[in-house]
């Protein structure tokens, strides 16, 4: 007797269960847009007119919020940083190590639009954005010197995996590349690339 009720409990619940997965909105990218990443990557930022880099393993957060104009298609605006702490300088190809109680940083940060599309039932994503951005260096926590603000691109490929209705985390991948010239004569030029690996958590 007890396994017939087990087994009557299994057909009535089973039909709601696979009806979920097809209700509107329930793993299915539309509406209100949010995504947050953080991850370790690398990023080089080039003087254009002298022979010198500032370059380093880099954290990064990006914050990322917007609609989904049509299923899957999402325009969002983003906010980005990524720092390097006690970052190495290059000059005149040779390498200058940042030491560990310098307290400096190196920091590239950017703010801008993109698009978003996923690839369904993958799950699968990629993006792209336009940004203005700009370099800075801190040291002691105070801000010691800062370009003026520039241009860039940022492209990424990701993963994500369901773990509730409407969330959504996983991995992926971005890459950011920025010019930034300077408005006065005695400013310098630079260009950046910034490639990193992200933890990926989206609520769609």
């Amino acid at each position: 007797m007890r396994l017939n009720w087990l087994f009557a409990v299994v057909l009535l619940t089973a039909p709601a269960a696979f009806a979920r997965e097809g209700d509107p909105g329930v793993h299915t990218h539309d509406g209100f847009y949010l995504r947050g990443q953080f991850g370790l990557g690398y990023t080089r930022a080039e003087a254009a007119d002298v022979d010198l880099a500032i370059k380093g393993i880099s954290g990064s957060l990006d914050l990322e919020v917007g609609y989904a104009v049509f299923t899957n298609f999402i325009i969002y605006g983003k906010l980005f940083g990524s720092s390097v702490t006690n970052p190495d300088l290059e000059i005149d190809g040779d390498t200058i190590e940042g030491e560990a109680g310098d307290d400096v940083s190196s920091n590239y940060m950017g703010i801008g639009a993109g698009v978003t599309y996923y690839f369904m039932p993958a799950n699968f994503y990629i993006t792209g954005a336009l940004v203005v951005n700009e370099l800075s260096i801190t040291e002691d926590g105070d801000n010691v010197a800062e370009t003026d603000a520039g241009v860039g691109i940022h492209l990424g490929i990701g993963k994500e995996w369901w773990v509730s209705d409407n969330w959504g985390i996983g991995i992926g991948a971005e890459v950011a590349l920025g010019r930034i010239r300077s408005d006065s004569n005695d400013g310098d030029d630079w260009n950046v690339a910034h490639f990193g690996l992200l933890f990926t958590a989206t609520y769609n």
